[in-house]
């Protein structure tokens, strides 16, 4: 007979309080229709304690192209790709009640386009193009990069809003708070925390057709809501639950977020470029730069979400907390190292994958002519690349929690080693790097306070 001790399905399960689950629709408190540069605040107001189920919330808004109808794609709005219906959000905050900030993601539409460029062909291919917009052909689609003809030529694959017509998106955030892996107890906090979505610029939210004759930059954003899970439990968990935090233990969440930061790469950059960023986040899990060039973020014209660039790379390396990462620099160059672009995308995908388990994949073609992943060095300055420059680090760190880089005090430094072809980007212009770094957060309640934090 198997003794007590050894009989594990004898164990009593964990107990769950009852909840009732309700979805509620939170709508901004500073208007109901937004243009360009703008800021929408939509404030978390739920019922006193209640929980939100963060991961399952997503935001609702509509577009409308405000261009006069003149005939075939003569003011024809064409969502970005990848980034669909985010290219109109320059920055997403989420504020506490008490303001402090909890989360701030700059060049949020650029995060959002590398993410989906990095998810299973089909999701990007049904769902996310029928809630955000993406583009319905993933192995072919390519981002409109240049001025001239191209535009006009590459366009296949983008979705579009005709003249004078609407359209309503659904976008599921990519933020720490909206990623946590347990409920948030907003509904036990002081004051009211709230979403701060600031819009993109007038062009470099939208894009149009290389001859349009009709500006579509005047559109506006309305009808904003987000779709949010309330869990209310019953009067004697609530009691129990409040008595416990009061009583001074703090209540910690832990979520993956990213922090941005941005430097220039100089026209006409070539050779070894270092680029230095910094961060003092005290668990840095992986962290990936994207280069973009300065001015098609401001061109009506151009994807400037997912408008990414190699400058004709021939290989990178960072040194983090002064030390090189990787020993050997990872090889970009493609038709001089055998045509691996699997183990740049691998080094990509390690580096997703801390985010979430969303099926990471790759949404494009390998195919190594036309500058469908890596963009051969002849045309880098007129088509979009798919790649971006990442790294995982806790292949590198000690155990599982990423990096410490909160008291090193040095910087972290993306070692660019640029070809010097014609074609390469910033020979087009100016350059912008964004470096994300994907780090954990502790979200702590203090129940004496009623105050939420992070922690990062």
């Amino acid at each position: 007979m198997t003794p007590s001790v050894l009989r594990y399905s004898d164990q009593i399960p964990q107990m769950s309080p009852q909840m009732d689950l309700q979805y509620v629709s939170l709508i901004p408190s500073n208007g109901s229709s937004y243009t360009a540069n703008q800021e929408i605040r939509i404030p978390l107001s739920v019922p006193s304690d209640s929980f939100l189920d963060m991961k399952k919330a997503y935001l609702k808004f509509k577009v409308t192209n405000p261009a006069a109808a003149g005939g075939a794609k003569s003011g024809d709005i064409l969502l970005d790709p990848y980034a669909g219906c985010a290219s109109f959000i320059s920055t997403f905050r989420v504020v506490s009640g008490t303001g402090s900030l909890l989360e701030e993601i700059q060049h949020y539409d650029a995060l959002c386009a590398v993410m989906r460029i990095n998810e299973n062909m089909d999701i990007i291919t049904s769902r996310r193009s029928v809630t955000e917009g993406t583009t319905q052909t993933p192995l072919s689609a390519v981002s409109i990069s240049d001025t001239g003809g191209n535009a006009a030529a590459t366009v296949g694959g983008k979705q579009v809003i005709e003249e004078t017509e609407s359209r309503i998106f659904c976008h599921e955030p990519v933020s720490s708070v909206f990623n946590c892996d347990k409920l948030m107890p907003f509904g036990y906090t002081q004051g009211t925390s709230y979403v701060s979505l600031q819009l993109n610029s007038a062009e470099g939210a939208i894009c149009q057709y290389s001859d349009a004759s009709n500006s579509a930059a005047a559109w506006t954003v309305s009808e904003v809501e987000l779709v949010m899970p309330v869990l209310r439990p019953g009067p004697e968990f609530a009691n129990n639950f409040r008595t416990l935090i009061q009583s001074g233990l703090p209540i910690n969440i832990h979520s993956v977020g990213f922090q941005n930061s941005q430097q220039n790469i100089a026209l006409n950059a070539t050779g070894m470029e270092t680029v230095t960023f910094s961060t003092r986040k005290r668990s840095v899990k992986s962290v990936f730069t994207a280069l973009r060039i300065n001015s098609s973020l401001s061109s009506i014209k151009m994807n400037s979400s997912s408008g990414f660039k190699t400058n004709d790379c021939v290989d990178y390396q960072y040194s983090i907390g002064g030390k090189r990462i990787p020993a050997a620099p990872i090889k970009m160059q493609m038709d001089t190292n055998g045509y691996d672009a699997g183990g740049i995308l691998n080094n990509t995908l390690q580096a997703l994958g801390h985010y979430n388990s969303n099926l990471r994949g790759f949404a494009g073609d390998t195919t190594t002519t036309g500058g469908k992943y890596l963009v051969a060095a002849a045309n880098d300055d007129t088509l979009s690349s798919k790649a971006v420059f990442a790294l995982d680090l806790e292949s590198y760190g000690e155990g599982l929690s990423g990096m410490n880089l909160a008291g090193q005090g040095l910087p972290l430094v993306l070692h660019l080693n640029s070809g010097g072809d014609a074609g390469r980007a910033s020979t087009d212009g100016a350059l912008i790097a964004d470096l994300f770094v994907v780090h954990d957060v502790i979200f702590t309640l203090d129940g004496v306070s009623g105050t939420l934090s992070a922690s990062s």
